[in-house]
C-alpha cells in the first residue's frame, strides 16, 4: 500500500492508563497547500486553441477541460476516461461520434456547460484557426472543415476565402447538416469527413478545450482569422484551477476552483485531491538556483535537465511504475526521483527552407543557405549523435529515426539513420560551394551563420555547441572547400515565446526543438512534421523547398490517415519517412526518456510521466 494510501485512513487509538482516557487521531488531511514549480521559458498563449506548445498546454490541462481524457494514475495512452462528456457512441463507419455530455457543470464565471457550448467551441476553432497553431487536427477529419483548412493555409486566416468557407460550413451546422449537431441540451453528434482512428484522441489535445461562450463574447467575442488578445493572456473554463496572474518571464499563479464539479469524485481516487489551492510556478532560467531552491525547500518540483543527472540520479533501472515510490532512483533521501520510463517525446534539429529568410542575428533578409539539400545533409553528418546521448542527456534517450518515433505504430525500423562521418559532410559542404554558389550565399550572411535554442534549455545549448563543434571540424579538414571569408558560426539563446515567434516567422535558420505527442499515433508526427501545412513543416516553409514534393508527399500523408487497412498505413508512413529523412530536412536528434525531481514531501508527480500529459495539480497533495 502506498504512503498516501496508508495515511487517508483516519486511526483512532485509545489508552486508558490511571489519568483518565485519552483518543489520538492521525493528523487531519492536508488542505490549503501552495505548490511551488520552477521551469524554464513562458507559455505563448493562454488560449487553448490557439496555443501549441508544451508550456501553455500544461498549464490548460489544469484550467480547461476536454469531452475526455487519459487515465491521471498510469502510463496508458489512449483517451479511455470521460470527463465533460459522460459517454460516447460511434457509428460502425466510423463518421459519426454522439456525445451525451455531463449535467451540473459550471465555468469559471458560471456559465452551465452544454450541448450548445460544444458546439460553440468547435466553431470557434474553426473560425480563429491561427495556421501555426493545433487547429489543424480537428480541421482535416471534420466534415466541411478541409475547405477551411485551405483557405487558410491557400489564402492566408482571415482571408475573403477563410471568411466564406467558415460561413459557409458554419450555416451548414446550424440546419443540422454539417459537422457539429446539438440533438439535445446534453446531447451532440460530431460527423468526419473520413473514418478516422485517433479522434477521439486528437481532441483530448487541448484544442479540444470547452472555453465559456458568455466569457468569450463578453471580451471581444470570435473574429475568423485573428487572434482575441483578451483570451491570448486570460482563461474561463471548466478545470479544477483559475488562472490569476501570468507575469512573463517572472511566474504563472493558478487558484483552485471552489465549485469545482469532480471535487467529490475525484476523492474516491485520490482521497487528497483538492489540497493545493495555489500553484506558483516561475520562471528561473539558471540551472544552479533552480537545484538549490529544490535543495533548501522554496521550490517543491523543477526542471532537472538530463545534463546534470548524475547530481541525484543513482543510475538504478527504473522499477516497476506502479510500485515507484521515487526514493529508488535518487542519492538524496529528501528528493523524489522517475527516471528512463519510456515516452514518446522526440527532439530534433530544424531548418528553415525558404529562399530567403530575416535572419534574427542579422536583422535583416538574406538568402537561406538552408534552402540547399547539401548544406543541411552537410549539417546531418557533422552532428555527433552518440555523443550528444552519452554526454549531453547521459544516456536518456536513443537516436532518432524519422519523424515517428520507436515503439510507436508506424515507426520504420529499416529507415536510413545519419551518423558523425566527417568524410560525408565534407563531400556535401563542398558540393554546396562548387555546384550551388553558397560562396555567395555566406557573403550575403556576413559570412555568419547562427545556431539557435532556447534559453534555459542546457540540452539544447550543449546540443547546438555540439553541432558547431563538427561543423568547425568538418571546415578545418584539408579537403574541405573554405569560404572566401572566414566562416563565424555562433550559437544564440532567445527566450521561448520569442524562440518560437522567430521560427514561426521564419527569422532562425538552423534551431533546436522537440515534440511531445497530441495523441499516440503516427499522424501526429507526420503532419506536424511532413505535411506541407503541418506545424513544423509550415514553420520550416517545407513546401517552397527546392525538390520536395508536396503535392504527393502530403496525398500519402492524407491516405495514411483515411485508411482502416493496417498494412497499408504501414506502407505509407514507410514511404513519408523515407522521404523526409532523405530531404534532410531535420536532424534527428534523440528520441527521450523521463526525468522528474521533486521535494520528497511531495505526492502524485510522478504520473506526470504519462506521455501523454503533463502535471496534474488537484491529485498532488504534500505531507
Amino acid at each position: 500500500m502506498q504512503k498516501n494510501q496508508i495515511l487517508a485512513i483516519v486511526v483512532v487509538v485509545v489508552i486508558v492508563g490511571a489519568a483518565g482516557i485519552y483518543i489520538m487521531m492521525t493528523p487531519p488531511a492536508p488542505s490549503g497547500q501552495t505548490l511551488v514549480w520552477e521551469t524554464i521559458g513562458n507559455p505563448k498563449y493562454m488560449d487553448p486553441h490557439s496555443n501549441y506548445e508544451s508550456f501553455g498546454s500544461w498549464i490548460h490541462y489544469n484550467v480547461y477541460e476536454t469531452l475526455f481524457t487519459y487515465e491521471w494514475d498510469s502510463l496508458r495512452t489512449d483517451p479511455v476516461v470521460p470527463l465533460l462528456a459522460e459517454s460516447v457512441s460511434i457509428s460502425s463507419d466510423g463518421l459519426n461520434y454522439t456525445f451525451t455530455l455531463r449535467q451540473g457543470v459550471t465555468f469559471h464565471d458560471g456559465t452551465p456547460f452544454n450541448a450548445s457550448c460544444v458546439k460553440y467551441n468547435f466553431e470557434r476553432m474553426l473560425a480563429v484557426f491561427d495556421p501555426g497553431g493545433p487547429v489543424w487536427m480537428v480541421a482535416e477529419p471534420i466534415l466541411g472543415g478541409a475547405a477551411i483548412e485551405a483557405a487558410v493555409y491557400g489564402d492566408g486566416p482571415g482571408s475573403a476565402a477563410h471568411i466564406a468557407a467558415f460561413n459557409d460550413w458554419k450555416a451548414a451546422n446550424d440546419n443540422g447538416t454539417g459537422a457539429i449537431i446539438v440533438l439535445d441540451t446534453y446531447t451532440v453528434r460530431i460527423r468526419l469527413a473520413y473514418a478516422y482512428t485517433p479522434f477521439l484522441a486528437a481532441i483530448t489535445y487541448e484544442v479540444g478545450a470547452m472555453i465559456s461562450p458568455t466569457w468569450v463574447e463578453a471580451h471581444g467575442g470570435i473574429t475568423i482569422g485573428a487572434h482575441n488578445e483578451y483570451i491570448d493572456t486570460h482563461t474561463c473554463g471548466t478545470g479544477p484551477y483559475m488562472l490569476t496572474e501570468w507575469t512573463v518571464d517572472e511566474r504563472v499563479v493558478l487558484e483552485r476552483n471552489p465549485n469545482y464539479w469532480r471535487a467529490a469524485d475525484a476523492k474516491t481516487m485520490f482521497p487528497y485531491a483538492g489540497a493545493i489551492d495555489k500553484v506558483i510556478i516561475r520562471t528561473v532560467e539558471d540551472f544552479n538556483s533552480r537545484q538549490q531552491h529544490l535543495e533548501t525547500g522554496d521550490a517543491d518540483v523543477v526542471y532537472w535537465p538530463t545534463t546534470n543527472a548524475y547530481q541525484i540520479y543513482n543510475n538504478v533501472s527504473p522499477p516497476a511504475f506502479e510500485s515507484n515510490d521515487g526514493t529508488v532512483q535518487s542519492l538524496n533521501p529528501n528528493i523524489k526521483i522517475w527516471a528512463k520510463y519510456p515516452s514518446f517525446n522526440i527532439a530534433s534539429i530544424h531548418f528553415t527552407m525558404s529562399q530567403t529568410m530575416n535572419e534574427s542575428s542579422l536583422n535583416r533578409v538574406v538568402e537561406n543557405p538552408f534552402r540547399l539539400k547539401n548544406v543541411r545533409k552537410a549539417f546531418s553528418y557533422a552532428f555527433d549523435y552518440q555523443t550528444f546521448i552519452d554526454t549531453i542527456t547521459n544516456g536518456f534517450g536513443v537516436q532518432g529515426q524519422g519523424p515517428i518515433p520507436r515503439g510507436m505504430f508506424g515507426h520504420n525500423d529499416s529507415a536510413y539513420v545519419y551518423t558523425y562521418d566527417l568524410d560525408k559532410a565534407v563531400d556535401y559542404w563542398n558540393k554546396a560551394m562548387n555546384d550551388d554558389g553558397l560562396d555567395a550565399i555566406l557573403a550575403n550572411n556576413s559570412y555568419t551563420i547562427t545556431l539557435y535554442y532556447n534559453s534555459g534549455n542546457e540540452v539544447r545549448r550543449k546540443g547546438m555547441l555540439l553541432l558547431k563543434d563538427g561543423l568547425t571540424a568538418m571546415l578545418a579538414r584539408d579537403d574541405a572547400v573554405q569560404p572566401s571569408s572566414e566562416l563565424t558560426i555562433n550559437v544564440q539563446g532567445l527566450e521561448w515565446a520569442t524562440y518560437i515567434g522567430a521560427a514561426i516567422d521564419g527569422k532562425v535558420g538552423c534551431w533546436m526543438i522537440g515534440w511531445a505527442p497530441d495523441y499516440a499515433d503516427p499522424d501526429n508526427y507526420v503532419g506536424p512534421y511532413v505535411k506541407s501545412t503541418g506545424t513544423y513543416g509550415y514553420w520550416a516553409r517545407l513546401a517552397e523547398s527546392e525538390g520536395w514534393d508536396a503535392a504527393t508527399v502530403d496525398g500519402w500523408i492524407e491516405q495514411a490517415a483515411k485508411s482502416q487497412d493496417e498494412a497499408e498505413r504501414i506502407s505509407l508512413y514507410g514511404k513519408i519517412q523515407d522521404a523526409i529523412i532523405e530531404h534532410a530536412a531535420y536532424i534527428w536528434v534523440y528520441q527521450a526518456t523521463t526525468f522528474l525531481v521533486s521535494r520528497a514531501n511531495v505526492y502524485n508527480v510522478q504520473y506526470a510521466a504519462n506521455p501523454m500529459h503533463g502535471a496534474y495539480f488537484y491529485h498532488m497533495f504534500k505531507l
